[in-house]
């Protein structure tokens, strides 16, 4: 009667129940410079728009989910009305600047450009001023997923014709990978930045 004497262990049955990072985390991890290896036929490549249209819509980018096995993460933070002001009068006071050197130069060429640019600038200046619109820092991340390098460039170029017909710019993470797949997931941190 060895079994009596015993206590039986008990067996806690979450002992085996795997973490968030767990289900997060790929099998493996090999980053080069523009890519990720995540394993068996599993490539990854993170970009970041840089540059964004004049105007943006809601669902501006659902067309990028066409390409296939695409993710897309929005990042927003509010700014600081008072330093946001300053910084928008001295981009206006650049711009003035500009405007009364080429008046002056008789260089014609730019002039429609910058005055459009000093009225969208006083307008937003404005409406910041008398609490009518606020201004956020957004930054969208997109990672493209294939099966191997070639469908990943493929894809790569399909990603970047679209987005230039929105007139939108995006640059590869290069020697940033990492980085960007860790901004990538929904753990409310931004490494990026």
């Amino acid at each position: 009667m060895l079994g009596k004497n015993k206590k039986q262990e008990e067996i806690n049955i979450f002992n085996n129940v795997p973490s968030i990072m767990d289900l997060l985390v790929p099998d493996t991890l090999q980053e080069k410079s523009d890519y990720l290896v995540l394993g068996y036929n599993k490539y990854s490549r993170t970009f970041v728009i840089t540059v964004y249209p004049e105007q943006t819509w809601v669902s501006w980018l659902d067309d990028l989910f066409n390409i296939g096995n695409i993710n897309i993460s929005v990042k927003i933070e509010p700014s600081s009305n008072g330093t946001v002001i300053n910084q928008l009068t001295k981009k206006l006071v650049q711009s003035q600047s500009e405007y009364t050197t080429y008046s002056k130069q008789g260089n014609i060429l730019h002039l429609p450009e910058i005055e459009k640019q000093i009225g969208d600038l006083e307008d937003l200046r404005m409406l910041i001023q008398t609490n009518q619109d606020k201004l956020f820092f957004a930054s969208i991340f997109i990672t493209l997923n294939a099966e191997n390098l070639q469908e990943l460039n493929e894809k790569t170029k399909i990603l970047e014709s679209e987005l230039n017909k929105k007139t939108a710019m995006i640059r590869v993470l290069t020697f940033r990978q990492l980085e960007g797949l860790k901004t990538m997931l929904p753990i409310r941190r931004n490494t990026y930045f």
